[in-house]
């Protein structure tokens, strides 16, 4: 393998967005498939409905074959842009720095060949080339130039060969990929060859690894044909932190038609026959009739929730939405952009109230965040993840002061949390930041106070009734930030208007946005109410752009020197 010339790597710098307008471009076919799929296994169920027998049981038979056929095919196939993303991120990188060190080199003066040759120029003297001292004589100049442009020339060639064996790279996984493509479909009706690792899952007899971090590791070591029937062996597994997005986006959109069906199964268990008796005079004072009411309400809230989800992922997004998690039991998680591959990731947990029916609404305020922080930072790709997959209290007057739900909840969103940083791809760590709104920050705060520490860079507290703990800033764990700087990494605002102001203390602990806590405290819209921290052009509630909506956004995108404060 010989290495590339500058004017190559110079090419393939400025031409290196392809590569991931490539990946993207896949995974959005991908997307397509699965729609299709998705579309004819739901006209097989309606056919299903009504046509019963032998031939009704063959058909379904096939059907669920086809399933498992489709989703082995769609994994293939994103596993083309998953070595895109994956090793692209390392070429870039690669071509990246050496088309810098041969720029550096010809801005010192000398000439750079295009083979990677350095030499003097023609006439050296003190202080030219730059890195010659200055007030030497040419004849005492050109020894020292010469030694510096072999040096020079040393560190360019190893530059254009690290580029050059990036490239190698990215070619060999891009076609092991495909290979991997032909091997699916040509094993598309017969039994698929696993690791004795992977078919002691399918077995039962051992567990995917629990820790994010390892589990990406194993994960990647696996083939697509692997991964597909880790996935048909357990659906959850499109829910597992450390799981790419991608890998999750697919198999969970492939889920959500199972999953409706479910909610549909338990919609249409019928209501249970009443007979009044001296105690139950009216069926619904009846405990049969009361179990029954909560489990139907619940499914009918599940069902309309998914409908909606299946909508919102169905029609066309600008930026993408990835499927990160959903569950029978009305958890969800979505991320605007992709994580792995953003150079901010932001992860936001709504509060009281949250369930698959308000999913829509928080996916409109990641959305806006985004925005928000493109404006901040223009250079960089953000990604918001709206961030449900906890029991979040649904009652203000009854759940809301109860820190049981967050204390359940910390867990969760630690794995999340450790699960972003072992997928994200690329040369340059995120910038990472968790932002909470009402209850969510309650959530948050349990997620980062012992025995748990919270990764990320930056946390943000919107209209927090409190911690549930009575403390300051400084009692957070936030990976990598010492405690005594937590005052520069935990932000926190409230809306003069927003009631939770008046909160008592002794309910959820200390309220964060008091000057006595220790956090950063910044600037929301003075008029505005607890929903409104993500309203924009509203002249009812600000004159040009929300307050609270651009800081966040500067937060998010780490460019906090900008950020207005109360």
């Amino acid at each position: 393998m010989s290495a590339p010339s500058v004017s190559q790597v110079k090419t393939w710098s400025l031409n290196s967005h392809v590569i991931a307008d490539a990946a993207s471009a896949i995974d959005g076919k991908v997307d397509e498939f699965d729609r299709v799929m998705n579309s004819l296994i739901r006209d097989v169920d309606a056919v299903m409905d009504s046509w019963k027998g032998d031939a009704a049981a063959a058909s379904q038979a096939a059907t669920n074959s086809e399933k498992q056929i489709s989703s082995r095919l769609g994994m293939g196939i994103l596993q083309i842009a998953d070595a895109l993303t994956t090793q692209g991120a390392d070429f870039v990188h690669a071509c990246e720095s050496a088309k810098l060190a041969a720029e550096h080199v010809s801005a010192l003066g000398y000439v750079v060949a295009d083979n990677g040759t350095v030499s003097p120029p023609p006439a050296v003297t003190g202080g030219f080339p730059a890195d010659v001292p200055s007030g030497l004589a040419p004849e005492d100049a050109l020894p020292i130039a010469t030694a510096n442009a072999a040096t020079h020339q040393s560190d360019l060639s190893r530059a254009l060969a690290a580029a050059g064996e990036a490239d190698a790279a990215l070619a060999a996984v891009v076609a092991n990929a495909a290979d991997a493509l032909g091997q699916a479909a040509d094993r598309a009706t017969a039994s698929v060859p696993v690791s004795p690792q992977v078919r002691a899952i399918l077995d039962d007899k051992a567990e995917l690894p629990a820790d994010p971090k390892a589990l990406n590791a194993f994960w990647n070591s696996l083939t697509a044909n692997e991964k597909a029937e880790l996935w048909n062996h357990d659906r959850n597994a499109g829910n597992l932190d450390g799981v790419p997005a991608a890998d999750r986006d697919h198999f969970n959109r492939r889920n959500l038609v199972d999953l409706q069906r479910h909610a549909q199964q338990q919609l249409d268990k019928p209501e249970p026959e009443f007979r009044p008796s001296p105690r139950w005079s009216h069926k619904e004072d009846s405990p049969g009739y009361r179990a029954w009411k909560k489990d139907h309400d619940a499914a009918q809230q599940q069902l309309d929730g998914l409908k909606a989800l299946d909508d919102r992922l169905t029609s066309q997004s600008d930026p993408p939405l990835y499927l990160l998690a959903v569950k029978d039991n009305g958890q969800a998680v979505v991320s605007v952009n992709n994580p792995d591959t953003a150079d901010n990731v932001s992860t936001y947990v709504p509060g009281t109230g949250t369930n698959i029916g308000t999913l829509n609404g928080d996916i409109d305020r990641s959305e806006k965040m985004v925005a928000s922080a493109s404006r901040a930072d223009p250079t960089a790709t953000t990604a918001v993840v709206a961030w449900q997959d906890y029991q979040a209290p649904q009652d203000i007057k009854r759940d809301a002061w109860q820190p049981h739900y967050a204390e359940d909840a910390s867990g969760s969103l630690d794995r999340f949390q450790n699960g972003i940083a072992a997928t994200h791809v690329g040369a340059d760590n995120p910038h990472t930041s968790v932002l909470g709104h009402s209850y969510g920050t309650t959530v948050v705060g349990q997620a980062a106070l012992d025995p748990h520490t919270l990764n990320t860079d930056d946390v943000i507290l919107v209209a927090s009734p409190g911690l549930a703990d009575l403390g300051n800033v400084n009692d957070l764990h936030l990976t990598g930030v010492p405690s005594s700087d937590n005052g520069n990494h935990v932000w926190a605002t409230v809306a003069d208007n927003d009631p939770i102001r008046w909160t008592p203390g002794v309910v959820l602990g200390d309220k964060p946005w008091s000057e006595a806590y220790g956090a950063s405290l910044f600037s929301s819209d003075p008029s505005g109410g607890h929903s409104d921290y993500w309203n924009d052009n509203d002249p009812a509630l600000v004159s040009d752009n929300n307050p609270a909506l651009e800081n966040i956004g500067r937060i998010i995108s780490d460019r906090t020197e900008a950020v207005t404060r109360p």
